[in-house]
């Protein structure tokens, strides 16, 4: 009798075990899964934020500003008999 009450506490502490092993398992697979998603969210941050710093050197130079107020705005340089002095 108290071998077979022996055996059924262990084969209750076994599966028990089993279940945590499965559950810990799936656990840690759920959160590699995420791991690898917020990886490639990260990769694409960095691509992005390496192409938004080329864009702001390309605009932090006065030639594009030139340009665009040149050809889109249509403005011009002022020549000296447009230039008022104030005093």
């Amino acid at each position: 009798m108290i071998i077979k009450s022996v055996n059924i506490v262990l084969l209750i502490v076994i599966l028990v075990y089993a279940f945590m092993l499965v559950s810990q398992r799936y656990t840690a697979r759920l959160e590699y899964n995420r791991l690898a998603t917020l990886q490639r969210v990260a990769e694409g941050l960095n691509k992005d934020y390496t192409k938004l710093q080329i864009e702001a050197g390309t605009y932090s130079s006065g030639l594009v500003l030139q340009d665009i107020a040149y050809n889109k705005l249509g403005l011009v340089v002022p020549d000296s008999k447009h230039i008022v002095e104030i005093k």
